[in-house]
């Protein structure tokens, strides 16, 4: 009796309610401790060109992959494609609503991503956005086919997986000219070219005469 005394109450230990960490979330909730998950230092950004004529930017990155899936890379590249450029709640959010049939699989994992640049690197979810949406190839599984008159075919079953890299740039940073030209662009005062050979020297279009007769006149304009 002593024995199942101490298993009923081992049990009755182990069988607590879960926390408020353990429970479940909607996918646009961001818990609260992750607003607040230690500052980041100067060591955690590093130094990328911001595109030509802008200079540089200091940011964080995070890169996350899915797994291969049953996906054509094609139709998984337009998906890429759509959020490109876009915050990382705008991504899951156009996920949500979408009609394709791998758009699912990608809002679940932006949201477990999303939750690891948080958790593990310390970015902002508010100023997070995917810089890259990379598609790549899996293995093509191989499936007979079976056809009239004892012959077959072979069906390629495609399989393809995403990579995401997740940006979040340092507040308020000033984009850093890198030579004379990016910094006569940023600051405006860059001189415009003189470009030869790109000026009119006759009328292109000229008006018709009235008083002049038309003869044999063509089905275009040509006079």
């Amino acid at each position: 009796m002593s024995r199942l005394h101490t298993t009923a109450q081992r049990y009755q230990q182990s069988s607590k309610p879960p926390t408020a960490d353990q429970t479940a979330s909607s996918a646009f909730d961001i818990a609260e401790e992750a607003s607040g998950s230690g500052s980041a230092t100067a060591s955690e950004y590093r130094i990328v060109s911001a595109g030509k004529g802008q200079g540089t930017v200091k940011i964080r990155e995070y890169e996350y992959s899915t797994a291969n899936f049953h996906v054509s890379p094609q139709k998984l590249r337009m998906i890429g494609n759509q959020i490109t450029g876009l915050s990382v709640t705008e991504a899951i959010r156009q996920m949500q609503f979408s009609a394709k049939k791998a758009s699912d699989r990608i809002k679940h994992s932006l949201v477990w991503a999303r939750k690891n640049a948080i958790f593990q690197k310390g970015m902002n979810p508010d100023n997070m956005y995917i810089k890259q949406a990379r598609v790549g190839k899996g293995q093509f599984r191989k499936r007979l086919d079976p056809k009239a008159r004892g012959r077959f075919g072979v069906i390629h079953i495609p399989y393809a997986h995403m990579k995401y890299v997740f940006w979040e740039k340092m507040p308020e940073a000033k984009p850093e000219p890198r030579n004379v030209m990016e910094k006569a662009l940023l600051a405006g005062d860059l001189p415009r070219r003189k470009i030869k050979g790109f000026k009119l020297t006759k009328r292109v279009w000229t008006p018709l005469n009235e008083t002049k007769p038309v003869y044999n006149a063509k089905q275009f304009y040509n006079w």
